[in-house]
């Protein structure tokens, strides 16, 4: 496994990310420039977060939007896991991560939790995570939604009923096939406004697959905590989080 990313950390990075393999979406790495405040948003996965201190959580997949608080000169690294990854991985039914923000040791025993962070910090994946064999349905399932198909026809094709559908994902991600839905939508709107300078949302709405741009406020009020012009402004650094509601995490 190569190196973590914070490893080329200088003195101008605050973020850098390097995508994973097999069950790892990304590894990433954090610096906090002064008394710094981020709003975190729904991604559908679930990540192992060490901090320089040792200190380690886990952060489960969720809809709900936070603001993280991080104290100057803070340094982090994580090991992002894919969606259909989750409960394989961390050996847990994904319904009990879900919204989860706890210390690494409330899911693993005292040194497995401390072996992991080690494994994480270094970069390399945790030889005391034995990813279980995945079920093939979640795979094809969260693979089809991520890539825009309609829930009846992903569905269909792994020969459940949408009930039965949901149930596995309840197991297997923590998320219902809606929920990932939304998110897909979402994280795709995302992309489209990270890549370009501030533009009109009604455009970005309608790339994004919303019917419309009162759908994209809505669901950005909902996954986000604010409205689409004002996370689009943040996310370009125009202007900085409000720090009421802030929580520290570390």
């Amino acid at each position: 496994m190569a190196a973590a990313p914070g490893d080329g950390l200088n003195e101008t990075d605050t973020y850098r990310e390097q995508v994973g393999s097999g069950v790892v979406r990304c590894w990433w790495a954090q610096r906090a420039p002064g008394e710094f405040v981020q709003r975190v948003v729904p991604d559908a996965a679930a990540d192992v977060i060490v901090a320089s201190t040792g200190a380690a959580c886990l952060v489960g997949p969720t809809l709900a939007p936070a603001l993280h608080q991080l104290p100057h000169g803070a340094e982090l690294r994580g090991l992002r896991l894919r969606t259909e990854a989750i409960a394989a991985v961390l050996g847990l039914p994904g319904h009990e991560v879900r919204d989860a923000v706890v210390p690494l040791s409330a899911v693993l025993p005292d040194a497995a939790a401390r072996t992991v962070a080690e494994s994480v910090w270094r970069g390399a994946f945790p030889s005391a995570l034995r990813p279980r064999p995945g079920d093939p349905r979640v795979r094809h399932a969260v693979s089809r939604i991520w890539r825009g198909a309609p829930l009846d026809s992903v569905a269909d094709e792994v020969s459940l009923t949408g009930r039965q559908l949901r149930r596995l994902f309840t197991e297997h991600v923590g998320l219902g096939p809606k929920a990932l839905q939304r998110i897909v939508r979402f994280q795709r709107f995302l992309r489209s406004a990270d890549a370009v300078r501030p533009s009109s949302l009604a455009d970005f709405a309608a790339a994004a697959g919303y019917a419309d741009q009162a759908h994209l406020t809505r669901e950005t009020r909902d996954l986000a905590g604010v409205t689409p012009a004002v996370l689009v402004r943040e996310r370009h650094g125009l202007v900085t989080p409000d720090a009421a509601g802030a929580v520290a995490v570390f």
